[in-house]
């Protein structure tokens, strides 16, 4: 459509094709950031972007190795005599937009080549529109304009006949290079007095002479580039006043609401911001973590290995060890990336499971990609997804997400929209592959954007490795003045050091240090921090970055197993993983909600007394290790202890479960965990139900499909089989409910604990969303109430040493079920570390109640 006192053409059904249209007498372009994507409609954006010249694009220069062009923009060249200029362009307080003109002969660029970003008022060409009456075709198309911001360094090819404006500074002085022709700039600057102009291939109008009853504005630029952590203030020397012609910062359908005033500017206004204020991305802030390590938490170093397995485009450019090499295709180096993967992740593998190494690995979701093909390159893939699945089943490796690729993974020059599909695709192709949603996040080659941290605690990671400013680990959480909040309830992030000094990149490929050299810095670099720890109040962190193709080399393995030898006999080293640290990390801040509020909560200590629920606080959370979310976080006040089924029917001589044939010490396995699970639930003042199986009397409510029907009600050495009111169907004397009734009892003729009982009515009414589980059998009664669970939306945490099975095989088939699949019935969890999770819980033996 077009506005003012020109018709309007439209093809809507409904609607006349001639309507004269009374707009608002402002309106106000939309501003955003330029992409690739979003710039294809006016021109070609210029980035150094690792993906800027594609490999089947590429055109060799005989005369330089180092040199290497891509294809040129299709439909983009300049005519005979064209010039280059420089420009300055200062501050305006003015954001009308008055004049506009186009090319047609010729492709003009602008490229930002100072510290500040520009802004460009563009439209898409209407020339060759067949919507448009000719006349029509003579205009700018309003509605398809746009206020670009072009980042410092960038530039833009703008296509034939695309409407635009000058430049535009956003606050600081901005200096472009503009490509135009020499007939165009002589002719303008001939001119005395500014007017329209049709000399040359330059077509330029003033919009009030086309447009009689509004005008046109660009929104103030300053908030906005402020907002994107493209530059920390944009204003001029002197703060301009506010303008009246403003507009807010996303204006879509040209709204004309005014926008607030600019607020006012720092006075170091120049200097540019690659990653937010604070160099953590837009929004974010940066605070301390001090109360932390648990058991370590003096005197110790926490080393977290963190190696890299990468995937490569064939053919993309890539880490090299001869990077003088160029021609295609190039073998070498890509050979060499690829030996890692062949051999390097085995290697290495090998010997962190010789020296009990736990190790998080940070994978391209492009190795995870099912496939049906059987090339050679597939069948790598699919061999290190074997390996990286059998080292975290087998010796506590962790997955963590690091991009699709390392050739075009990268994050720079993406949209927000299309930065966080890539980050939430990666996530799902490796959650698929491994089972679970990976919590740690390294991003490819450290392309980090404004965005990315708080893209990516929107996905749920609540581990970061993108900074390497420190040797503790330090929380990373949203700026409460930045007005916004996550989109879910994740935790801030916890962010580990991942540092150059002791990177294999850094130390072999920039340093050239020989293996053993590498090796000896890794061994320095641990012990200088264990030595300091010694008199610290916090432990230390390390991450030793690695990479298949350099770590995982014969002679680095060599050197590194003589080290690690020596480290490991090091008591003031605690190997992790590096959601180890964050587990460790969160549970320290339950440790610190100790101190300020244990004097308020008092609890008399008698054990015949009933637990107080858990009284609410805000800083109070359940946290421990589960699987597959590794590090579990939970409200304490929505979290309930699930008893099944801990009957001597089933678990002594005489019962049900030897009637049946089954050996029933199997069982009593599981009995001295739980007891301690109790325990130190009832010192929590956790909510606490007992289940137990059994029938009516007259058996009634017995099924003819139940099996041993034929011997539940029979008469054993301690009553009627399964029957209520037998001792056979009372619980084990190590694990009875307290006897003044504070702890409920669900008593249940089949084997899920919600079938025909008031279980379910229990839970909604105390607020209860997650159930603890213990209990036997593990695949017949603890699978049906979890299942049953599950289809409620109660979430189930089952400790697989609180859980027994006459049949060894039964258990575990039957455990490993329930992580499956990224959690399909639940998490899987153990007795060690739920007791570590309640201790900031528990009161002490005066009675006071420390959480």
């Amino acid at each position: 459509f077009f506005f003012g006192n020109m018709c309007v053409h439209s093809d809507e059904p409904g609607r006349p094709k001639d309507v004269a249209m009374s707009p608002p007498a402002e309106q106000f372009l939309e501003i955003l950031v330029a992409t690739k994507e979003n710039t294809r409609g006016v021109g070609w954006l210029v980035t150094d972007e690792d993906e800027c010249i594609r490999p089947h694009e590429e055109m060799s220069i005989p005369f330089y190795n180092s040199v290497k062009e891509g294809a040129n923009f299709e439909h983009a060249d300049w005519k005979d005599q064209a010039c280059v200029r420089q420009a300055k362009i200062s501050w305006r307080d003015d954001h009308r937009i008055v004049w506009l003109e186009r090319h047609m002969e010729m492709t003009q660029g602008f490229f930002c080549v100072g510290n500040s970003p520009g802004l460009f008022v563009l439209g898409e060409p209407t020339h060759d529109r067949e919507d448009l009456t000719e006349e029509q075709r003579m205009l700018p198309d309003i509605n398809c304009m746009k206020a670009f911001v072009i980042p410092a360094g960038c530039g833009i090819v703008l296509r034939k006949g695309t409407w635009h404006d000058f430049p535009v500074s956003v606050g600081p002085t901005l200096t472009a290079f503009i490509i135009n022709t020499r007939e165009v700039i002589e002719a303008l600057g001939s001119m005395k007095d500014p007017a329209p102009m049709n000399f040359g291939d330059c077509y330029k109008i003033r919009l009030e002479d086309v447009y009689h009853d509004f005008t046109l504005h660009f929104p103030d630029p300053r908030p906005f580039v402020k907002e994107e952590g493209l530059i920390l203030a944009c204003s001029n020397t002197t703060t301009p006043p506010p303008t009246s012609s403003s507009s807010s910062l996303a204006a879509p359908n040209l709204s004309s609401a005014p926008a607030p005033a600019p607020s006012s500017a720092p006075t170091d206004s120049n200097r540019v911001i690659t990653n937010g204020q604070d160099g953590y991305g837009v929004g974010m802030c940066r605070s301390a973590v001090s109360l932390w390590g648990g058991d370590h938490r003096n005197k110790s170093v926490w080393v977290v290995p963190i190696l890299n397995v990468e995937a490569f485009e064939p053919g993309a450019f890539g880490p090299s060890v001869q990077p003088h090499l160029r021609s295609q295709p190039e073998v070498a180096n890509s050979g060499w990336r690829e030996y890692g993967n062949r051999c390097g992740l085995t290697r290495i593998g090998a010997l962190f499971k010789k020296h009990g190494i736990p190790c998080t690995a940070v994978v391209s979701s492009d190795l995870a990609v099912q496939t049906a093909e059987s090339t050679d390159e597939v069948c790598l893939r699919k061999n290190v997804v074997q390996q990286l699945q059998n080292l975290q089943k087998n010796h506590r490796w962790e997955i963590g997400a690091h991009g699709a690729n390392n050739s075009t993974g990268g994050h720079a020059g993406l949209s927000a929209e299309e930065e966080a599909s890539a980050i939430n695709g990666c996530l799902e192709n490796l959650s698929s592959t491994f089972g679970r949603r990976p919590n740690t996040w390294l991003t490819p080659g450290f392309s980090v954007t404004p965005r990315t941290s708080r893209l990516l605690m929107d996905a749920g990671v609540n581990t970061l490795l993108d900074f390497v400013d420190d040797d503790f680990p330090f929380e990373l959480r949203l700026d409460a003045s930045s007005g916004s909040s996550p989109t879910n309830d994740s935790k801030p992030f916890i962010c580990l050091p991942y540092s150059m000094e002791t990177n294999d990149f850094s130390l072999i490929l920039t340093r050239h240090l020989s293996p053993r050299e590498y090796a000896s810095a890794l061994e320095a670099h641990i012990l200088q921090l264990a030595s300091e720890s010694q008199t610290s109040d916090r432990p230390a962190v390390v991450c030793l970055g690695m990479h298949t193709f350099v770590a995982g080399t014969p002679a680095a393995v060599y050197e590194l197993d003589k080290v690690l030898g020596r480290l490991r006999s090091n008591k003031n080293i605690v190997w992790a993983t590096a959601s180890d640290v964050t587990a460790s990390v969160w549970a320290g801040r339950a440790d610190q909600a100790t101190t300020t509020i244990a004097e308020e909560l008092v609890m008399p200590s008698s054990n015949n007394t009933a637990p107080l629920p858990v009284v609410q606080s805000p800083n109070a959370s359940l946290c421990f290790r589960s699987e597959p979310s590794i590090n579990l976080t939970l409200d304490p006040n929505k979290v309930a202890l699930m008893l099944i089924d801990f009957q001597v029917d089933f678990l002594l001589p005489g019962g049900f479960g030897e009637r049946l044939g089954n050996d029933t010490s199997m069982l009593q396995k599981a009995v001295d965990p739980t007891q301690k699970v109790l325990a130190a639930a009832r010192a929590a003042g956790m909510f606490i139900i007992h289940t137990r199986e059994g029938h009516r009397p007259d058996l009634a409510d017995v099924t003819p499909l139940k099996a041993g029907g034929s011997t539940i009600g029979s008469n054993g050495p301690n009553g009627r089989i399964l029957v209520r009111g037998e001792v056979g169907h009372d619980f084990i004397p190590e694990l009875r409910p307290l006897e003044d009734g504070s702890e409920v009892i669900i008593d249940k003729p089949g084997k899920g604990a919600f079938f025909q009982t008031d279980l379910e009515l229990v839970l909604k009414n105390i607020g209860i969303d997650t159930l603890i589980v213990c209990g036997v059998t593990t695949e017949v009664c603890v699978h049906s109430t979890v299942r049953e669970a599950n289809d409620r939306g109660i979430r189930c945490v089952v400790l697989k040493d609180c859980t027994a099975s006459y049949n060894a095989t039964f258990h575990e088939v039957g455990i490993e079920m329930i992580s499956a699949q990224g959690g399909i019935f639940g998490e899987v969890s153990d007795c060690k570390a739920v007791i570590e999770g309640l201790a900031p819980f528990k009161r002490k033996s005066e009675g006071i109640k420390t959480f």
